[in-house]
């Protein structure tokens, strides 16, 4: 099955949701991601290295390598992996801070970044508040629906 261009903007949407939670309640987040399922159904995904405070990079490669054996089985048609990343200035964003989702499916494969500000309100109780800009995306090489 390949994955419609709504049914990949609802792992997008997962993903982009989830991480506007985690930097609301604690200014950051490990990388997670989204399942497609293959009946269009989309389904958390997160990856842990048994270690208190683990290096991004490896939970992302974890992420990445698991949604890849699942393409490969074809037991998913899409995949989204978001990541909270200083957005490269090449690109210009309106903010420097950004939530970036690697999305794919079959002949498909996008960074979008959301770039985002946090801001502080309340006197006694400091809350986060998050505000996002207007997302952009950027073609990248697939990495979980690539050519086998």
């Amino acid at each position: 099955m390949t994955a419609s261009p709504e049914q990949l903007h609802s792992a997008f949407s997962y993903c982009v949701d989830f991480a506007k939670h985690m930097l609301e309640d604690s200014g950051s987040f490990l990388p997670f991601g989204a399942a497609l399922s293959t009946s269009g159904d989309v389904k958390a995904v997160a990856g842990w290295n048994g270690e208190e405070h683990p290096a991004p990079a490896e939970i992302y490669q974890l992420l990445s390598s698991a949604l890849r054996d699942e393409a490969t089985n074809k037991t998913i048609a899409g995949s989204a992996v978001a990541v909270d990343v200083n957005i490269p200035a090449a690109y210009d964003p309106p903010l420097p801070d950004g939530i970036r989702v690697r999305l794919e499916g079959d002949g498909y494969s996008r960074y979008i970044y959301v770039p985002y500000v946090i801001k502080m309100s309340g006197l006694l109780r400091r809350k986060r508040e998050v505000k996002l800009a207007e997302p952009f995306s950027v073609e990248v090489p697939a990495e979980v629906f690539a050519v086998r």
